[in-house]
Formats: C-alpha cells, structure tokens, sequence
C-alpha cells in the first residue's frame, strides 16, 4: 500500500452536525474567549467621548458581551446598549443627520471590529 493510498479519508457531514460540534464542553470557553475580544476590540475602536459628555453616556459602558447555550449550541453575543434611553453608539456607527440638517458621516467602528476578528 502506498502513501498516497494511506492519506485517503472519506469525510461525511449529516444533517445536524453543527448542532453536535457547537454543543461541546470546550466550545463555550472558545465562543467566551472570541466574544471577549469582539468585545474588547469595540470598546477600543468606540468613538471618545467630549470633554463635557456626562460619564453615563460613554459608549463603552454600554457594550456587553454574553455567551449562551441554545438548541444549536453555543454562541455570543455583542449587544450594544441594552438601556433604553441611549442609542448613540448606532448613531456613531451607521451616521446621522443633525437637527441643523447636517449629515454626520458613520464612523464605523463596530463593522471594522468585526471584519478584524473574521476567520480567513
């Protein structure tokens, strides 16, 4: 028998598989680890607040990341302001227009966080 007939593997997916891979033990401190750092690059490519800005209202206190198990396995999340009341960090990233009516380009920085941490 030759190398080449050795290497040979006959690799079947069935439906349902993803379910079973994404289940494991160590998926979850996978999903944890990757979602922190989407986490953490947000944060640091978030917009700074002004000088004046009350200290409520900084974005980065108003990103979370959470880790979950559903019927699918686990996956984490990135939720951007869970508050009610404050909605600028989607206005910082998609853009807006000015009570003046002057339109405020979007900066962004949640794509870009996201595009960083893609698997090639």
């Amino acid at each position: 028998m030759t190398d080449s007939q050795k290497a040979r593997t006959r690799l079947t997916f069935r439906a349902g598989w993803q379910a079973e891979a994404l289940s494991l033990p160590g998926v979850r401190d996978l999903v944890a680890e990757r979602t922190g750092e989407l986490l953490h690059r947000a944060i640091t490519d978030a917009p700074r607040r002004g000088h004046n800005a009350v200290p409520w209202n900084a974005i980065k206190k108003h990103l979370e990341a959470y880790v979950q198990l559903s019927s699918d396995g686990w996956y984490g999340n990135v939720v951007i302001e869970e508050h009610p009341r404050v909605r600028h960090a989607m206005l910082q990233e998609t853009g807006f227009t000015s009570p003046k009516g002057r339109k405020i380009r979007g900066r962004r920085y949640l794509k870009g966080a996201l595009l960083k941490m893609r698997v090639q």
